[in-house]
């Protein structure tokens, strides 16, 4: 059973990561220096809890930050959620003393793909607040969605920390999300195609 929370809890966290970004990770990692709900002291990642480690994400939040918009940093962000996500999920299997290695491929996997799809979903809302209004109407709307991301994120994160299972439910709710925008991507194509 303690596996199980382990992995739910991990998934959780990598999931939030990706959805909320680094200040989820800073948010967690606060958590574990409170010992609520995650404590990874005594494993091989108590670094979480450090100074160094929290300016890390602190200086990851500001490069998201300065980044937004900006295509070419996309992948780059990402990559650095997915790190932060994968040492969450880690930990959370080393602090129930299990295995830690499978947290860091599944935590960066879990984290890479919600960071893609959060993405996509910001960008469209953010495209759709644009087109609907004045300039600084639009700037606002897409700052509001952005820190509603966040605090979702660390919504997420509570809930992974305190009811683990809750997790499965998030990755299922992801993964029919992202095949509905497959799906209606493929559609759009091939209307596309045929108007040609």
């Amino acid at each position: 059973m303690d596996l199980f929370y382990g992995i739910c809890q991990g998934l959780g966290l990598a999931l939030a990561i990706g959805i909320g970004g680094a200040l989820v990770a800073l948010f967690a990692s606060m958590m574990a220096s409170l010992e609520a709900g995650f404590d990874p002291d005594g494993t091989d990642f108590d670094f979480i809890t450090a100074t160094w480690y929290l300016v890390v994400l602190f200086v990851v939040i500001v490069l998201a930050i300065l980044a937004r918009g900006r295509e070419a940093a996309r992948l780059p962000i990402i990559a650095l959620l997915a790190a932060t996500g994968a040492i969450a999920f880690a930990a959370s299997l080393a602090e129930e003393g299990e295995t830690f290695w499978p947290g860091l491929i599944l935590g960066a996997v879990a984290t890479g793909f919600t960071a893609l799809i959060a993405g996509q979903v910001l960008d469209g809302a953010i495209e759709r607040a644009r087109g609907s209004g004045p300039d600084e109407a639009a700037a606002s709307a897409a700052n509001t969605l952005i820190i509603g991301f966040a605090f979702t994120g660390m919504l997420l994160a509570a809930l992974a920390l305190y009811l683990p299972p809750v997790s499965i439910a998030v990755a299922l709710f992801l993964l029919a999300l992202f095949a509905g925008r497959r799906r209606r991507a493929g559609e759009k194509y091939e209307g596309l195609r045929i108007l040609r």
